[in-house]
């Protein structure tokens, strides 16, 4: 009798039947159940080229894996990063699980294909392309059986399989909660591995849950100047009906918006929210940013920088202290990890979002961040409340961003607050001060008092010290390579205009003029700025 078909699992244990497949593809590999562990490891030089080869993987993923390691909680685990071989490049874990594993190559260097380890998590996931989980004795070979495994993959952004992400534990252990963490932290890598690619011309983030926009749940897709698409992560392609291991396709593929009008939406006005129909029928939220070119080491930069001598020296970065003092009081609340919620103020386009983004990504915070928008949750009443709740049981150990949260009912924001502290970080942001005393719905400094909040303030655009630094920043970040001399008296124009959308508008308006006055142009000059513009200037 073959000794492979002897030792079949139950079929009542075994699903889906995917597992079914993969053993039969394990027989034809030539592999038994009980086949002694062979020398599986790489050499140490060949590992280095595979770590070499899979930097980018490995730096992008390496935060967000450590905080998954965290939520999962489970005692005698390792988490594992493969290439898109099925090579582990990385483990983290409990020491005395990692040695057990190491028994079975469960370790860097050690490949889980199928064909090198039959039925397991890893080696099935690559096979099949989805998430699979491995229990027990459903591992084809004998030696395994001790593992309970899960693993999802991670898509690359041009298409095809980037690696694999594996929670791998004690047989008797329940990992029942751990596919959907899988999930969601390989969806957050993909969405880091295409905003740090370092190509294209546009870049379009939109989902049909205005909820979901600037999470890492949203579509998130790449063109080029012609519209041809670069990248897409597993959520747009879905959103798109993108079929194929390697997607292809154009922007008039996907929606039936003109392109000429999303490039001057993103010119004008990349944080504003704005409806998008895709081809197939959906109504999207969109925010779509004209993308600035990077430099080798994966940042994006002006150009400017490689015209010396050619361009007005900028003024020195004289940035108001109160955005200083912002950013410490931000670190400070971080720091505190008993903190209770942090309340960010500001005029809309005050840059709320922005220094909150900017914090997490300067102290390599990859805890997982969903975003809300109160004035949706306020509008939907019950399915509001519902959906609140849902995000705080999906941010334990996370973080939780709700915008415009003074709309919210007072019974919403006080559950809101009390949520705060060691298992949830809460982040509101307001868009008008704080009242003394309880008025209506809005906030009052003695409800967030007697939560514990840390507030902090920013102050508009027409009050701050660094008005002409921020212009010339602008300037700079919209015509990169192409040096832009803007006249002090055209500074003095603009600052007679109040700004009602601040920063972000500053930065839209900005790049309208630019585009206005044409590709020849060397200077910005008051008659550059439209009348129009400063009808409502005091």
């Amino acid at each position: 009798m073959d000794p492979a078909r002897s030792s079949s699992p139950n079929p009542a244990t075994l699903a889906p039947l995917d597992l079914h497949a993969s053993w039969a593809r394990s027989r034809e590999f030539g592999l038994r159940p009980d086949d002694a562990l062979s020398d599986a490891l790489v050499s140490p030089a060949d590992l280095r080229d595979r770590l070499e080869a899979n930097a980018r993987l490995l730096t992008f993923s390496r935060p967000v894996i450590e905080n998954l390691f965290r939520q999962i909680g489970c005692p005698s685990s390792t988490l594992l990063l493969t290439d898109c071989d099925g090579l582990i490049l990385s483990a983290i874990g409990d020491t005395g699980f990692l040695d057990r594993a190491t028994r079975v190559a469960l370790c860097p260097g050690a490949e889980w294909s199928e064909a090198a380890m039959g039925t397991n998590a890893i080696g099935t996931a690559l096979t099949t392309r989805k998430a699979v989980a491995v229990e027990g004795s459903q591992h084809y070979l004998t030696r395994n059986r001790f593992l309970t495994c899960v693993a999802t993959p991670i898509f690359s952004p041009t298409g095809g399989i980037a690696g694999i992400l594996d929670i791998s534990t004690d047989a008797r252990a329940n990992l029942s909660h751990a596919d959907a963490l899988l999930r969601t932290t390989a969806e957050c890598i993909e969405h880091r591995l295409i905003e740090n690619l370092g190509e294209g011309f546009l870049s379009l983030h939109f989902h049909t849950r205005p909820d979901l926009l600037g999470s890492p749940l949203e579509g998130l897709v790449l063109f080029d100047e012609a519209g041809r698409l670069l990248a897409s992560n597993r959520a747009a392609r879905a959103l798109l009906q993108l079929h194929g291991e390697f997607p292809q396709g154009s922007y008039p593929e996907c929606f039936t918006t003109q392109w000429r009008h999303l490039v001057a939406w993103a010119a004008f006005g990349p944080l504003t929210p704005f409806p998008l129909r895709t081809l197939h029928g959906q109504t999207c939220i969109a925010r779509a940013e004209l993308l600035l070119p990077r430099a080798p080491h994966g940042r994006r930069q002006a150009k400017s920088d490689e015209a010396p001598g050619r361009a007005e020296a900028p003024p020195a970065p004289d940035t108001d202290p109160r955005l200083g003092h912002a950013g410490t009081l931000v670190a400070e609340w971080h720091r505190n990890r008993c903190a209770g919620p942090l309340l960010l103020c500001g005029e809309t386009g005050t840059g709320k979002r922005h220094l909150l983004y900017q914090h997490c990504r300067d102290h390599g915070i990859g805890m997982p961040l969903l975003e809300l928008d109160g004035r949706s949750l306020a509008a939907r009443a019950q399915a509001g409340r519902d959906e609140l709740e849902d995000a705080l049981r999906q941010t334990e150990n996370g973080l939780l961003y709700l915008t415009d949260v003074d709309l919210l009912p007072a019974e919403a924001r006080s559950r809101l607050f009390e949520a705060a502290g060691s298992s949830h970080r809460i982040v509101a942001a307001s868009r008008h001060p704080l009242a003394r005393e309880a008025e209506g719905n809005g906030l009052d400094q003695a409800t967030l008092a007697r939560h514990g909040a840390h507030i902090v303030t920013l102050p508009p655009l027409r009050e701050r010290t660094d008005f002409a630094h921020l212009v010339h920043r602008f300037v700079r970040e919209a015509c990169p390579g192409r040096p832009i001399r803007v006249l002090p008296e055209a500074i003095d124009r603009l600052r007679r205009y109040p700004w009602p959308g601040n920063i972000s508008e500053l930065a839209s308006r900005l790049r309208l003029m630019l585009a206005l006055v044409g590709d020849d142009s060397t200077e910005l000059r008051p008659d550059d700025i439209p009348d129009e513009l400063l009808e409502t200037a005091v």
